[in-house]
């Protein structure tokens, strides 16, 4: 599991075994240690690397649409 702070909002990045030798990503964000969104990511990958980077790069943008969104 992955940590960044986006401003308000903690990102929490991880992965976990989808299929057989698949991986899918996944993120959540919170804030103030309440949950606030969560998402599973829909593509599948051969490295769990893969899929966790993905789930963190997917979560940064949301975190960053959520503060535009506060602004």
């Amino acid at each position: 599991m992955t940590h960044r702070k986006i401003g308000y909002f903690d990102v929490e990045a991880s992965c976990y075994v989808a299929k057989p030798g698949r991986w899918r990503g996944k993120y959540v964000i919170s804030e103030d240690g309440e949950e606030i969104q969560e998402k599973l990511c829909t593509t599948l990958h051969e490295r769990e690397e893969d899929a966790c980077e993905e789930g963190m790069r997917l979560g940064i943008k949301a975190a960053r649409t959520l503060m535009k969104e506060r602004e």
